[in-house]
């Protein structure tokens, strides 16, 4: 059995990841920046910094959307296999599942690679990769930056910063959830590129030279290697959620399931509510094993991995969650009910999961 000790270490912190002392950082960082504000009012920020992605009023009713995020350490993956021509989606993924979030639809992104030497093939499949991506999402990549760093890193970084345009009475953060909401959850085609630096650990091992030998490994749980489940790329949901706006579904909140799993949900820009996530979905059986080779508690499994769930749509009705369903399917994507909302007196929002005897706040789930 996992380790059920709340005292017990982080298993992502001994990996190298430190989520408290990136939410220290971020609060270091935010009080230079959100002053920016004032520096141009006459194309306001329209939402609050912490959602998945902002809006810049252009006026007349009309905004854009921005975000950024990379690929993370799933490159160190890419790098052991020596296949880099997924890895594009996967940035491509990390941003435009950000923009539909927020009600935007996504229209083009830019990517910024840092690298320590340049190899054309591995160029050309990352290449590859963003433009399958940018297929997938119906956008375009409308420029980049490469940037040889090799005194700061050692191999390659991809990030990509998307732009979406968004009509301003259409922002959704999430304010006008209610109790008595339900909760879908749509399948992850994977890890996705979260808690990888972890995963990596606990699969491949923590030497490269283990990692470079196990992750050729055929797993039968996984009836592959462990190198190709790990690189499995991040769906993309932007065109069956295109499709619930513009069949008038009403979408109480949109909710990118990424790194701090379930408690992403925690973004929403709603105040005094639990979300109660009953029925656990089924976990995939990269999670059960990263969880028993790792002997890692299901609080710390619920933090760092999406277990199964990529993405959370919140709607009002059962008819709601039937039409959002017929469409996910018609994109061959499973979705579920996983849950509802309810009230707490408990002075700040909640995710519980009761078969878990787990209940969050923040970017931590404790006991119940």
């Amino acid at each position: 059995m996992p380790n059920s000790n709340p005292a017990h270490t982080s298993k992502y912190e001994e990996s190298g990841v430190s989520q408290t002392g990136a939410e220290t950082a971020l609060g270091h960082l935010l009080k230079h920046v959100l002053p920016t504000r004032q520096f141009n009012t006459q194309f306001p920020v329209k939402a609050d910094i912490g959602y998945f992605a902002n809006v810049i009023d252009l006026g007349n009713g009309q905004g854009v959307a921005l975000c950024t995020d990379g690929v993370g350490t799933k490159m160190r993956v890419a790098e052991l296999l020596n296949q880099y021509d997924t890895i594009g989606i996967d940035c491509v993924a990390m941003n435009v599942n950000d923009l539909i979030c927020i009600g935007a639809r996504p229209i083009s992104m830019v990517d910024y690679i840092a690298c320590s030497h340049i190899e054309a093939h591995v160029f050309d499949q990352l290449g590859q990769g963003l433009a399958e991506g940018a297929r997938q999402a119906g956008i375009s990549i409308s420029g980049g930056e490469i940037s040889q760093i090799g005194e700061i890193i050692t191999g390659i970084d991809l990030i990509g910063a998307a732009l979406g345009h968004i009509h301003l009475d259409r922002i959704n953060t999430g304010q006008h959830i209610q109790p008595g909401n339900l909760i879908l959850g749509l399948a992850a085609s994977g890890v996705h590129s979260n808690g990888l630096t972890l995963a990596r650990r606990v699969l491949l091992g923590e030497t490269p030279e283990m990692q470079q030998e196990r992750v050729h490994q055929y797993e039968s749980a996984l009836d592959r290697t462990l190198g190709a489940e790990l690189l499995e790329p991040t769906r993309i949901y932007v065109q069956p959620v295109l499709e619930m706006f513009e069949a008038g579904i009403d979408l109480k909140a949109l909710v990118h399931i990424t790194g701090g799993g379930l408690l992403n949900l925690l973004r929403v820009q709603t105040q005094n509510i639990r979300f109660v996530i009953d029925p656990v979905p089924d976990v995939p059986p990269v999670f059960s094993l990263i969880q028993q080779r790792g002997d890692i508690t299901d609080a710390e499994m619920y933090e760092v991995f999406n277990m199964g769930v990529g993405f959370c749509i919140v709607v009002e009705h059962a008819n709601d969650a039937e039409a959002v369903q017929k469409i996910c399917k018609q994109h061959s994507i499973s979705c579920h009910g996983i849950g509802y909302v309810e009230t707490t007196d408990a002075g700040h929002n909640e995710v519980v999961v009761p078969s878990k005897n787990l209940i969050g706040s923040g970017s931590r789930f404790s006991a119940a």
